[in-house]
């Protein structure tokens, strides 16, 4: 797939820099050189110019991509004109950033097939970890249900998942483990991955398990292994 990443901020460089590191076609935008110029020898290709115009757009093919990411910050008024002309581009996914609840109105309004606010996502990640220690991803599947990734505790290693008897005990659901590995960069990559763990499977050290439930249930969980 091809992706578009506009606005190289934070946000949009660590957006761009990600999808290039997984092998994807990234295109990045900024109207400032300098930070272009930070990600040109990362991506497929850097490119200046103001993204607010429909025509600088189409001139480099920004149209063609099966992805844009919209994530200009501080210039509200260009995000809402660079949404429109994604969509009138027809660009499949338009993904936007947005700092407010209005805003989130308007670029789903204006065509954003998925909007999000980082700082929102970023305060949820907060208050998970709070909750549930030793905790390394999560996805929320409703408020206060989540999937939760926590790397197996020295407690539980060489334990079935049937001894565990979480259903019953706490309300949750072992749903998978994986084991990784971890590349010279930091990088993470995964070895295997279990999809349908089977009761007298044995936890390992260093396997990084997936539970199903709410949050607080899980933080209950995880409090009794202490």
């Amino acid at each position: 797939m091809k992706y578009t990443v506009v606005g190289l901020g934070e946000f949009g460089t660590s957006t761009a820099l990600g999808l290039a590191h997984r092998g994807a076609e990234v295109i990045a935008v900024d109207i400032d050189m300098d930070r272009v110029n930070a990600v040109k020898d990362s991506v497929a290709l850097a490119i200046c110019l103001d993204a607010s115009h429909a025509n600088a757009l189409r001139t480099h093919g920004i149209g063609d991509v099966d992805v844009l990411i919209a994530g200009i910050s501080g210039n509200f008024e260009a995000q809402v004109l660079l949404v429109v002309h994604a969509r009138q581009m027809g660009i499949p996914r338009i993904v936007a950033r947005a700092t407010s609840p209005d805003h989130i109105k308007v670029l789903k309004a204006v065509g954003a097939t998925d909007v999000f606010n980082p700082e929102e996502e970023a305060a949820r990640w907060i208050v998970q970890r709070l909750l549930i220690r030793d905790m390394t991803g999560y996805f929320e599947l409703a408020e206060g249900f989540s999937i939760v990734e926590i790397t197996v505790p020295p407690s539980l290693v060489g334990k079935t998942i049937g001894e565990l008897d979480l259903r019953r005990k706490f309300r949750i659901n072992l749903i998978a483990i994986k084991s990784v590995t971890t590349d010279p960069d930091g990088s993470q990559v995964v070895k295997s991955f279990n999809a349908v763990p089977i009761p007298d499977q044995k936890l390992k050290s260093g396997e990084i398990i997936s539970f199903v439930g709410s949050v607080l249930d899980i933080a209950n969980f995880m409090a009794h292994i202490e």
